[in-house]
């Protein structure tokens, strides 16, 4: 499996300190594995198809992207933070343009990620993270049975790109070319240009939505709202469940209850705001780990933290059977703890980038955490939205309203269908269950 991390936060943070200094940084995951808790009370085929996973090796590419306001100040036409990109296929242990551009560059938001390729070729072009105008996205994990479907998301990603085009609607890719922007052959960018032409159909349709009452409008966000990128991101799912299920594929394979899609997303908008999930849609296993932290960051910080501290002695970090907090637990904790001298951050990752267990949470399954442009931190359960009884999500999130708006478009535009999706899948009904809540992160 590849790896991943992500930081949003008030204050920056050297690229180095995230990415290179600490204990088990990325960087160091290439080849050594820190899974604290992640097989604790698991049964013992759950816990030997993710140790299985645990022993692939990373030598397939690196990227690295970061937000910066530089082009705004020379290009009056750029509007804020704008991702940057670093990409090699080269041994990132030992690639000196990446240990320059590290050591003298911070970020309020950077994302990285060492690939393990599905299927070749290893080209920069393949690696992640994927940039979409404002956007970046990256995965860990895999679309099932990527090859025998590969036409058919494109041809759904065709049908997106014609309306986009014929309504002349703003547009993630140059020319509203969505298929052309495809410029690899992974599961991944495959995923996140599907993604992205829904979320600026999405967007359209709250754009143009009509005001109701003074000040009022039908659609209770606007464009840039994270309820944007969460409907985006099902409606992308929906349509890998819809074609899937037509070739009897991925989690729709009859008599293996172990297929499915493994999609530990990440997307970041403009450097403030984040989604990521951790997600499986089949019966029986779970997603590659997923780990959050809304504390590691000041002790990353060499401003506040020349060394690095060491663990505790009461924390046993080489035993992934111990068990550690949820996130749900980590985020009942943080309210009682002082403020960071980092500010209002969150890291998530793969694996930890530290070793002092205590500032890290593991995911449950199928639950998806958004950080909005106010450091609002939202924890959700993702899989509510393909069971019985999504309907009733969809209008709660005004999601519905999304949909009616973009259907009811007075165009002779080709229509894609969009909506709420038609089939419920057969999801877990959780062995760690997702719950919600919506927390301020405190301010220093």
């Amino acid at each position: 499996m590849c790896r991943w991390i992500v930081y949003v936060g008030e204050q920056s943070l050297m690229l180095e300190d995230l990415l290179v200094r600490p204990d088990h940084s990325i960087v160091k995951q290439v080849n050594n594995r820190f899974l604290p808790g992640l097989y604790y009370g698991l049964e013992d085929d759950d816990k030997a198809e993710l140790e299985i996973q645990a022993t692939w090796i990373n030598v397939h590419g690196f990227g690295v992207g970061w937000y910066t306001d530089t082009l705004a100040e020379f290009d009056p036409s750029v509007k804020g933070m704008q991702p940057a990109q670093f990409r090699t296929i080269a041994p990132i242990s030992t690639d000196l343009a990446f240990s320059q551009l590290c050591a003298h560059t911070a970020s309020k938001c950077t994302l990285a990620h060492i690939r393990d390729a599905s299927f070749p070729p290893v080209v920069e072009v393949n690696n992640h993270p994927f940039i979409f105008g404002k956007y970046a996205f990256m995965h860990n994990g895999s679309v099932a049975d990527f090859a025998p479907i590969r036409f058919d998301v494109m041809r759904r990603i065709a049908e997106l790109q014609a309306t986009v085009q014929t309504l002349a609607l703003a547009s993630s890719v140059p020319n509203s070319n969505y298929v052309f922007n495809i410029r690899g052959n992974t599961d991944t960018e495959h995923l996140a240009t599907l993604y992205f032409a829904h979320l600026d159909l999405i967007k359209a349709g709250i754009r143009s939505a009509p005001r109701r009452g003074p000040g009022g409008f039908e659609i209770p966000f606007d464009t840039d709202s994270t309820d944007a990128l969460l409907l985006a991101l099902v409606n992308t799912i929906a349509d890998l469940h819809k074609i899937q299920r037509r070739h009897k594929t991925g989690p729709f394979t009859p008599g293996n209850d172990r297929a499915g899609n493994k999609l530990n997303l990440c997307i970041t908008d403009s450097g403030n705001q984040m989604l990521v999930c951790r997600w499986r849609d089949a019966k029986e296993g779970f997603p590659p780990s997923l780990y959050l932290s809304l504390t590691a960051g000041e002790k990353l910080n060499r401003k506040y933290f020349p060394v690095l501290p060491s663990p505790k002695v009461s924390e046993d970090i080489n035993n992934t059977d111990v068990r550690i907090d949820s996130v749900r637990e980590l985020v009942k904790r943080y309210q009682d703890l002082p403020p960071s001298q980092q500010g209002r951050h969150v890291i998530v990752g793969s694996e930890p980038c530290t070793e002092y267990v205590n500032d890290w949470g593991l995911f449950d399954q199928n639950q998806c955490v958004i950080v909005d442009e106010n450091h609002k931190l939202k924890i959700i359960n993702l899989a509510k939205f393909f069971r019985e009884g999504r309907e009733h999500e969809f209008k709660k999130y005004h999601f519905s309203n999304v949909f009616d708006q973009i259907s009811n478009s007075e165009s002779n535009a080709p229509t894609p269908v969009i909506g709420v999706p038609t089939q419920t899948i057969d999801l877990p009904d959780s062995k760690c269950e997702a719950f919600e809540v919506e927390l301020d992160l405190r301010k220093v």
